[in-house]
């Protein structure tokens, strides 16, 4: 299995819709929380393809588009204000679901900061309850910030952060 990143392109965004909602869906039926991208459009994704706020990347798998991965670059997050210059907020990365729990999203994230070369930081938040993501970002070397945040009765998310160390 040949994992790849390019930067995503307009074309693209019809089919990452498609597997967004795919990979978002069980989550959305679990949750019911309007932030998922469950309930977003491909507008969505061409939004994001054409701000300064954003940078995303399409996952390829053996040359097959097998999902994506959204970056925000400024502006607020659930546990930041307003990000910094390096900071990276890892919005969402999504896996076709036959494609999830094979390592796609750890090597694609990987693969994604080494694109970002002024970061300093990368946070991430997700469900705490959700093993198989805390598992995916410790093994991509994110930690577990201790930060918590309840947004509605049955969904508290996590914080996790990786700190780069520019000293070479």
């Amino acid at each position: 299995m040949n994992i790849s990143i390019k930067p995503t392109q307009e074309n693209e965004s019809l089919e990452l819709c498609s597997i967004q909602q795919a990979a978002f869906l069980p989550l959305y039926e679990k949750y019911h929380d309007e932030g998922n991208p469950y309930l977003r459009g491909e507008e969505d994704i061409s939004d994001r393809l054409n701000s300064d706020y954003f940078r995303y990347f399409t996952i390829f798998s053996d040359g097959e588009i097998v999902g994506g991965v959204l970056y925000k670059r400024k502006g607020r997050t659930p546990f930041v204000r307003n990000l910094e210059e390096g900071q990276y907020y890892l919005q969402r990365v999504y896996i076709k679901p036959e494609q999830q729990c094979k390592g796609i999203a750890q090597t694609a994230i990987l693969l994604c900061e080494k694109e970002l070369t002024n970061a300093k930081c990368f946070l991430v938040d997700f469900p705490e309850d959700l093993m198989k993501n805390k598992r995916c970002y410790e093994k991509a070397g994110f930690v577990d910030t201790g930060k918590r945040l309840q947004v509605q009765p049955n969904l508290v998310l996590a914080c996790f952060e990786k700190i780069i160390n520019t000293q070479t």
